[in-house]
């Protein structure tokens, strides 16, 4: 289906237009947005990340560094020497020293940890926890001990770091004068971690390798298992990010690793709480480009009802004037300004109805009169040379060519005194003709004629008494002035839906220029110095079939004389 190109339609595409530029727009600078939040977000969270993980691998090393340094202590040393010789005073004495240095330096960290020694040699130990001191037990230290980094154990809740054992796989415990057993607790790692929450929208957490994972105090255990799983199908680097659905939110993961833990320092945090204020402005856009879209609507609505609607039912109204129903009046009323247009437009109608009613009745009566008068103004010049001829046969004591005249007279005026019908048939023109021919043969012996008509055109409709006039025109002005016989020939012939009826004669003719004033004559209205046969043939083809239809006046170039060729196209107007 076309559509028509209307204010209406114009006034949507160009609403349209605005709204999906507008929309496109935003989608590109929403999407834009988000990606340099996310960026932003990604490596602020990143570098947090690295410093809570650098504090985190300064304080491991810090711890570890100490383990080692207790392992060369002289006074550590001590008890080994001490319990050897057997004297207890003394023993006791460096224990007690030993007692405070443990303990000094275990209160000299920030994290909660404990210090332990072994001494595999007297299978004594010493440490600093709260607890009694576990009893030497060699196979278990065996499985610890040779371990060189940090380790978690789970019955301590725990990570434990061993300095002081033997320098490799083959060495024995009993070699080693001191095992130094540092552990930090578990809850420095959560203290860490809410701290680290509490500064920002994550939830962090720490995991290794073996799927430990540390939490924090208010964790949601269950998403940070399902992300920590993600962690490990990521490619094995120490810091990235990326981003996993879970449960039907997205969340934005970063990590980094820490390798004196061993463990990875993971935050995740929910891509709606990030884009909060932009999806937020995000719903305000999509809630006025709503709004702006219902205006629209009602907008387009309001022009279509107040301006389209109108115009369509006085389009309609206006193609039915322009089809001749010029009847027709708008009877209907739009409450707006177009109520005047439909009140002038009716009244406009009405006038110009009557105008073309009475113009048409006037024009008709005008044409009828105008062609009566033009057969009146042919009837009698064609009566006084007949009645001429009836007057001399008759002096004469011609008696069969006065019946003739007579009968052919009485046939002709028959023909034309039908003035109910104007028009007629060409073979019956062509009959009168030949009649009118008859006569003149009878009044002068020297006239021939021959008729070429194609029978496929006896049936066209014309005017009466259209071709008699030319032909008499051809024998009195053309024949008669010449002496000796003459001849006139009658042709036909047609093109698609144009017709043309020639008539020439062998008569005197006429001069270039006298035949250049007579062709000016047709072109005048009739005055005294016009002569009213060709003239009366010429107005009454203008007005049978229109400004197309004409007469052709020129040089006849077979006979000598002059021809005159009637032409028109189209039916006979009513």
């Amino acid at each position: 289906m076309k559509i028509k190109n209307t204010i209406f339609s114009k006034m949507n595409a160009v609403i349209f237009f605005f709204l999906i530029s507008i929309l496109l727009l935003y989608g590109i600078s929403h999407q834009v947005s988000v990606h340099v939040v996310q960026s932003l977000l990604q490596k602020e969270n990143g570098n947090q990340l690295d410093f809570v993980r650098k504090q985190l691998d300064s304080m491991a090393l810090s711890l570890a560094m100490n383990a080692v340094t207790l392992t060369r202590d002289p006074t550590v040393l001590g008890i080994e020497r001490t319990s050897l010789i057997g004297d207890e005073r003394a023993l006791s004495q460096t224990e007690t020293s030993v007692q405070d240095k443990l303990t000094l330096q275990s209160s000299a960290s920030n994290w909660y940890n404990d210090i332990t020694l072994y001494f595999p040699s007297v299978q004594k130990t010493m440490t600093t926890a709260y607890r009694p001191a576990p009893a030497y037990d060699e196979k278990q230290l065996e499985q610890q001990v040779r371990r060189n980094s940090w380790t978690y154990r789970p019955d301590l809740s725990s990570f434990v770091y061993y300095a002081g054992g033997p320098i490799n796989e083959s060495g024995k415990i009993q070699d080693s004068n001191v095992i130094v057993e540092l552990a930090f607790y578990e809850q420095n790692i959560t203290s860490l971690l809410d701290q680290l929450k509490t500064g920002g929208k994550g939830d962090p957490f720490m995991v290794s390798k073996q799927r430990h994972i540390a939490f924090n105090r208010t964790s949601d255990e269950e998403n940070t298992r399902a992300v920590a799983e993600a962690l490990f199908l990521e490619p094995e680097q120490d810091r990235g990010s990326f981003t996993k659905s879970v449960g039907g939110q997205t969340y934005l993961v970063n990590y980094v690793y820490s390798q004196p833990l061993g463990y990875y320092l993971v935050d995740y945090t929910p891509m709606q709480q990030i884009l909060m204020p932009i999806t937020t402005i995000r719903n305000w856009f999509y809630g006025c480009i709503a709004l702006l879209l219902a205006v629209g609507i009602i907008s387009s609505f309001l022009l279509y009802k107040n301006v389209q609607v109108p115009l369509q039912a006085l389009i309609g109204v206006l193609k039915r004037f322009q089809n001749g129903d010029f009847g027709v009046r708008l009877n209907q009323y739009f409450r707006n300004e177009f109520d005047t247009v439909v009140v002038r437009f009716n009244d406009m109608a009405g006038q110009i109805q009557y105008l073309i009613e009475n113009v048409l009745e006037e024009r008709s009566r005008s044409r009828l009169a105008t062609l009566k008068q033009l057969q009146a103004q042919i009837n009698p010049h064609f009566l006084y040379n007949c009645l001429s001829f009836v007057i001399s046969s008759a002096n004469l004591g011609r008696n069969d060519s006065v019946i003739a005249m007579a009968y052919n007279l009485s046939d002709y005026y028959r023909y034309i005194t039908r003035l109910d019908d104007t028009g007629t048939r060409l073979k019956d023109e062509m009959k009168l003709v030949k009649n009118y021919l008859e006569i003149h043969l009878l009044r002068l012996q020297r006239i021939r004629y021959e008729i070429d008509i194609p029978e496929d055109m006896l049936d066209i409709r014309m005017p009466k008494l259209l071709i008699q006039p030319i032909v008499e025109n051809a024998i009195v002005h053309g024949l008669e002035p010449k002496p000796g016989g003459g001849t006139i020939v009658i042709s036909g012939k047609t093109r698609g839906d144009r017709v043309q009826i020639t008539v020439e004669d062998s008569g005197v003719g006429l001069s270039g220029e006298r035949l250049e004033q007579l062709k000016e004559q047709l072109r005048r209205p009739m005055d005294e110095s016009t002569g009213t046969g060709v003239w009366n043939v010429y107005q009454r083809l203008k007005y049978a079939f229109g400004e197309t239809a004409g007469l052709t006046l020129e040089r006849s170039e077979t006979l000598g004389g002059l021809k005159i060729t009637m032409h028109w196209r189209g039916e006979l107007r009513q």
